[in-house]
């Protein structure tokens, strides 16, 4: 059993993460901005800002999993926003090179994760894989500057991986209630044209993903999105279809949305489809493989 270091182990995939690697039998230490005893896992305080970190949180570890980021969709993108955005994950993973190095720590793993983002923010026919070029724009200049900090890891780790997340399922967070509520009020519809991908993931596929790749000591760039790829339109009419809600409106013209979202509406009218074969290749088994069993798991809760 591995004993791993995860930033970001409060949030969303994080906690669940810590879940399924201590019931497997692996040891988690956290990092956060305040040291505390969170259950049965030890957390260490790092400063990202002041660039000052409790070495002590990298004895014996085997794996550092990043998922630490200021949230993308949270706050308007001012250039502060984006400058806070970027640093808390290059400057983070610099932090965390600089503390193995203080320590001495050689990786059995280091894992980073990354965003869809990565891919062009279009709509489209073709289906992307990991081998496809970024696309461009700010959320494209994140995914590259995010990835390439992981590199730096390969002085220090025999694997290095990066997986780049899609939109994850969740019951309580992430964006599936904002997007489930306007169905459950009966004034679903769907978004822009209707036809941009929505690469999706359950939130217990997506923190079996990390735990397979850790496992499995895989290197290299993997996609966790679901396997089954829906447009917009299809995911807002499946969500009325497990929560047996009508869809009765016309769609959210493109226009709307940007009146509401400013610079962010692209994360929402656009969308391209995504390729999950390189992760399946490597015996990753989905729990939930169809948005309609994803979906169904979550509204039954």
């Amino acid at each position: 059993m591995a004993k791993v270091l995860i930033t970001g182990g409060t949030g969303l995939i994080g906690n669940t993460l810590t879940n399924i690697l201590s019931k497997k039998g692996h040891e988690v230490v956290h990092l956060s901005r305040s040291a505390k005893q969170n259950g049965e896992v030890k957390t260490y305080q790092w400063d990202i800002d002041a660039m000052t970190i409790d070495t002590a949180a990298f004895r014996n570890i085997d794996a550092i999993i990043h998922l630490a980021g200021a949230g993308i969709a949270d706050k308007a993108w001012t250039d502060e926003r984006k400058k806070e955005i970027i640093d808390s994950r290059v400057k983070a993973a610099e932090l965390l090179k600089q503390g193995c190095d203080k320590e001495g720590v050689k990786l059995q793993s280091y894992i980073s994760a990354s965003a869809i983002g990565w891919y062009p923010l279009i709509i489209s026919d073709q289906t992307f894989n990991e081998e496809s070029p970024a696309g461009k724009g700010f959320l494209a200049e994140v995914c590259q500057l995010w990835e390439q900090s992981a590199d730096q890891f390969n002085e220090i780790a025999n694997h290095v991986a990066k997986v780049r997340i899609g939109i994850v399922l969740a019951k309580d967070g992430g964006a599936l209630p904002q997007m489930a509520l306007p169905v459950k009020l009966f004034a679903g519809a769907p978004i822009g044209k209707g036809s941009q991908a929505m690469p999706w993931i359950h939130i217990e596929d997506v923190a079996s993903m990390f735990v397979h790749v850790l496992e499995k000591q895989l290197d290299g760039i993997y996609n966790a999105v679901g396997p089954e790829n829906a447009t917009n339109a299809e995911f807002m009419q499946t969500i009325a279809d497990v929560l047996d809600k009508p869809m009765l409106l016309p769609n959210v013209p493109d226009f709307m949305v940007k009146l509401l979202f400013g610079g962010k509406a692209d994360l929402i009218t656009k969308g391209v489809k995504i390729s999950s074969e390189k992760i399946k290749k490597t015996h990753f088994v989905y729990e939930y493989p169809t948005l309609n069993t994803a979906l169904s798991n979550l509204f039954s809760k």
